[in-house]
């Protein structure tokens, strides 16, 4: 008789995760419609028409939604997208530039030295906070405020609110470029995502639930992911997610790029092999070419004697994938803490090191 999985017992998983991270997940659709909701009645204070550039300053798991939105950018803007991960905002940024300032708790040291420099710049500014330092600035400049309820994330955990971020970020989006709404339909969008949780929720057992599956499959290996276009910024997010919840190895690269150099860096060392495995993120709205590079690479990983997994979304169009593929890999990194035996809502090494910066 085969022995039950640790990720169908309900009390082991509860005693790992000492946060209750599964419970702010389980919220997600709801966080992304609060989100949205905040986003759409805020006063802006400047004509969409005036902006001609779009920089998202945001550090770790708070630019993930501008990540996802970057690789959907050709579908829903019109103007450059970009985002700054540092303490400064690019030197082009101007009073024709729209700085969103993105920091879940807002005291991100490298976020609120950006404000200054938007500040200054006289660039307009939004703010997304559940409060702290970005919070109390942005009251005092007067900027536009969407200020996220924690109560809908539970473990008060950054990535656990991540559906407030995504839905705010997508509110801004289709105020500053209304006609997004053609790919953006904030209906569909939740029911993806709960169709999708469903699927992969905690009650379903690990022989009916792939995401329980492919965490078991990944217990105390890395990863690595490949993925393109609409699907490159769900694989950074879920990199994001692998890194802080399972405390796992996980990197990202992107098709095409990688098929000029990754694939001859994968003889040494030897024991890679036995280290790392790989996931690619197929799509059938991928170009013909991609699909083709993917099948190809897959196959030169297979030769190279590499444990692959490859993972096609059902969904019909490219939103719909991307936030399916969100809510799958989510929950695979949730399952692969479980399997790992760490707590997802901990983060002991990045703590650490923040406490050593003061």
């Amino acid at each position: 008789m085969m022995a039950k999985s640790i990720l169908d017992n309900l009390i082991d998983t509860k005693t790992i995760d000492t946060y209750g991270i599964y419970d702010s997940y389980k919220n997600f659709s709801r966080q992304l419609e609060f989100g949205w909701h905040e986003a759409s009645f805020v006063n802006i204070g400047f004509t969409p028409a005036s902006i001609q550039n779009i920089i998202v300053a945001g550090m770790g798991g708070s630019n993930i939604p501008a990540k996802i939105i970057q690789s959907l950018a050709p579908l829903i803007l019109h103007i450059p997208f970009e985002i700054s991960a540092n303490y400064r905002l690019p030197s082009y940024t101007s009073k024709n530039s729209l700085v969103i300032l993105i920091s879940y708790s807002g005291n991100t040291e490298e976020t609120i030295s950006c404000a200054q420099d938007a500040k200054m710049r006289g660039a307009n500014v939004v703010v997304i906070t559940t409060g702290g330092k970005l919070k109390d600035i942005a009251i005092t400049e007067h900027w536009p405020l969407i200020h996220l309820d924690e109560k809908l994330n539970t473990t008060k955990v950054p990535r656990g609110g991540l559906g407030m971020l995504v839905g705010a970020l997508l509110g801004l989006i289709v105020r500053i470029n209304p006609e997004s709404y053609r790919h953006l339909d904030q209906k569909e969008i939740i029911r993806t995502i709960d169709r999708s949780f469903d699927g992969v929720n905690i009650n379903i057992q690990a022989s009916d639930n792939y995401a329980k599956t492919l965490a078991t499959k990944h217990r105390h290996t890395g990863i690595v992911i490949f993925a393109a276009n609409h699907l490159l910024g769900v694989a950074q997010a879920a990199s994001n997610y692998i890194n802080e919840s399972a405390k796992t190895f996980c990197t990202v690269y992107p098709l095409p790029d990688l098929n000029h150099h990754l694939l001859e860096g994968l003889a040494f060392p030897t024991t890679l092999k036995d280290d790392v495995k790989f996931i690619l993120l197929d799509s059938a709205h991928y170009p013909v070419v991609i699909q083709k590079r993917l099948r190809i690479t897959k196959d030169v990983l297979i030769k190279q004697k590499y444990q692959v997994t490859v993972l096609k979304p059902e969904s019909n169009d490219a939103i719909a994938q991307s936030f399916e593929s969100l809510v799958f890999l989510i929950m695979f990194s949730y399952y692969l803490s479980i399997v790992n035996k760490v707590d997802p809502g901990t983060n002991p090494w990045v703590d650490y090191f923040k406490n050593h910066l003061l």
